[in-house]
């Protein structure tokens, strides 16, 4: 199963500074060095389609090398800065989305500003709106990724576990609570998850958020000046301690289990309910795993008449290394990652993400794949620690962490989060 690139938040000293990457036969905007290079180094995951996308670009662009080198980066670890300030580093990388990684390595002046070669070609005309709005979280406003694909959050179940134990797809809270105690009382754990790598432990508290809170008050706090610790917020962390204290989702194995480890274990049937993205069905579904028994609903509210939404947030993107001297090789591309072409190409062999380019006639995807899109339609929730700086999504993992250990209460938590909020955009707004 791929494994998702792990780019956590780092505090990096702020450097001044950025060149812009210019588009073929352009001359660049920025200081940066003169183009001398036709081979075009990238670094990335794999992904099913991959090796279908690259083999088209190099047919496409036979006066360029393209080196493909699968991995990955880690703020964690330090690899991601230590390695685009080696020297070394590749032109073209694909990294989690967000201001608390991409802003952050734009910030810091590790990675090219793209709107020079983005006005150049109408690349921003092919894109979603929300999401090139969503990109324009750089410094200045300016964009510093392309965005390969979203994930969209759901409850993914065992229809056969629901169908044994006299289990139904759950509109209400309440109905969702009846439908744990019913999987419960038939001696099968109701959910399963693994916060111990973060990412997991993040879509699960946002999907309970939001059926607490509602879109319009998270985009309040995403957009605006809303706050973390709002009671309807703090109410979706209370919402995950109930769920521990009535045992439907066990805290020790949470604590213990990463997202993937948690996603094997749900696959195997383990366990009936997960909230992960459709990539993550979508991928064990390209690699053999029997998935026709799974379906998703959006986690239901706690309020009647408020919408059941999914939550969602942009997956992975490509930036640019700043010291790249393949200025026009790194255009091609973007051109082509950025095409209808590509996205056919990706949809034909094996594309797990929910698209991020305006969906093109005649596309088809896997129908893990194109529920998540359609569920997304109707609108969508946040996955906070896409939209998060750096400093409040660390707290917003360490939220999770705390309420499943107990170490923290839901108004504990949310205050830690929000004072971190607080802090970032009274720095942003020096």
């Amino acid at each position: 199963m791929r494994r998702r690139q792990l780019l956590a938040a780092a505090g990096l000293a702020l450097l001044p500074g950025c060149a812009t990457v210019a588009a073929p036969g352009g001359g660049s905007s920025g200081s940066g060095p003169e183009d001398s290079s036709k081979r075009l180094r990238i670094l990335a995951g794999r992904y099913p389609y991959t090796d279908a996308v690259l083999g088209e670009f190099r047919q496409r662009n036979p006066g360029l090398t393209a080196a493909y080198t699968e991995g990955g980066v880690s703020f964690e670890e330090g690899s991601a800065q230590t390695l685009l300030r080696s020297g070394r580093s590749p032109d073209v990388i694909l990294v989690n989305s967000g201001p608390g990684r991409v802003g952050l390595l734009a910030r810091n002046g590790l990675i090219a500003p793209l709107d020079d070669v983005l006005a150049r070609t109408g690349f921003a005309e092919r894109y979603q709106d929300a999401v090139i709005e969503q990109t324009r979280s750089g410094p200045e406003g300016k964009i510093y990724e392309v965005v390969e694909g979203l994930d969209v959050f759901q409850v993914y179940y065992n229809k056969d576990l629901f169908a044994k134990h006299g289990a139904t797809v759950p509109t209400t809270w309440q109905g969702f609570l009846d439908t744990c105690a019913a999987l419960k009382k038939g001696d099968v754990s109701p959910i399963v998850a693994g916060v111990r790598d973060n990412f997991a432990g993040g879509w699960l508290l946002g999907s309970l958020v939001q059926a607490a809170a509602g879109r319009e008050l998270m985009t309040e706090v995403i957009y605006g000046d809303g706050a973390f610790d709002d009671p309807s917020i703090v109410q979706g962390g209370q919402l995950l301690k109930d769920l521990l204290d009535a045992g439907y989702l066990d805290g020790r194995q949470a604590a213990a289990l990463d997202g993937e480890q948690a996603n094997a274990a749900f696959l195997k049937g383990s366990a009936a309910m997960i909230v992960v993205p459709q990539s993550q069905v979508a991928d064990a579904a390209y690699d053999g795993e029997k998935v026709d028994h799974l379906g998703a609903f959006p986690m239901p509210p706690t309020e009647a008449g408020m919408p059941a939404l999914p939550t969602a947030g942009l997956a992975v993107s490509w930036v640019v290394n700043n010291a790249t001297k393949a200025r026009s090789a790194v255009a091609a591309w973007l051109d082509w990652i950025s095409s209808e072409d590509y996205l056919r190409l990706a949809a034909k062999n094996g594309l797990t993400l929910v698209p991020s380019l305006k969906l093109p006639a005649g596309i088809t995807m896997h129908p893990i794949v194109a529920d998540g899109f359609a569920k997304s339609r109707a609108g969508t929730g946040y996955n906070p620690s896409v939209y998060l700086p750096d400093t409040a999504k660390d707290a917003w993992y360490q939220a999770v962490q705390g309420i499943i250990t107990g170490s923290l209460t839901p108004q504990q938590a949310m205050a830690d989060v929000q004072r971190e909020l607080v802090t970032a955009r009274n720095g942003a707004r020096r």
